[in-house]
């Protein structure tokens, strides 16, 4: 057991990391192999839960793009990670943040609803406008009878 734990400890001592916690916000930059060119790409985001440890460390960072969360998983000694920068550090009395996943699709979910509801009421004013258009033309054909009926009897009460 000896020769894994020296190797871990290898593995380790090459890259300095920072102390991360869950809640952090943090900017990781990797580096990108695209054909012959490499480049640096940042990840901005919350670390919502650390795993394993020792070599195999990895950190879970979640943001949110437009809409949509994305969320990545870091192996924390990778050799492809250049850099972790703590952006800030947040009070959190968790290990995981996972509800941090729901809050999203709790707003989409809420915004439907109201989406509907704000749907329905306007088809609820539409119809109500409707039938107050029918009640209103039908009291005023009844009202044109009731007259054009007036204007029948004096004349059949002239005749007689």
């Amino acid at each position: 057991m000896d020769v894994l734990q020296q190797f871990n400890q290898q593995q380790i001592k090459d890259n300095t990391r920072p102390e991360l916690r869950t809640g952090d916000i943090v900017r990781v930059e990797t580096k990108i192999t695209e054909g012959e060119k490499t480049r640096l790409q940042s990840f901005e985001g919350t670390v919502l839960a650390l795993r394993g440890s020792g070599p195999s460390r990895t950190v879970t960072v979640r943001r949110v793009t437009g809409h949509f969360g994305v969320e990545r998983i870091f192996p924390l000694y990778n050799p492809l990670i250049t850099s972790i920068e703590i952006v800030k550090r947040q009070k959190i009395r968790r290990s995981k943040l996972n509800y941090l996943r729901h809050a999203g699709r709790r707003r989409v979910k809420e915004d439907l609803d109201s989406m509907q509801r704000h749907l329905k009421e306007e088809a609820d004013k539409k119809r109500l406008t409707a039938e107050a258009k029918k009640r209103a033309d039908i009291e005023k054909e009844k009202a044109e009878k009731e007259a054009a009926k007036a204007q029948e009897k004096p004349e059949e009460a002239k005749t007689e």
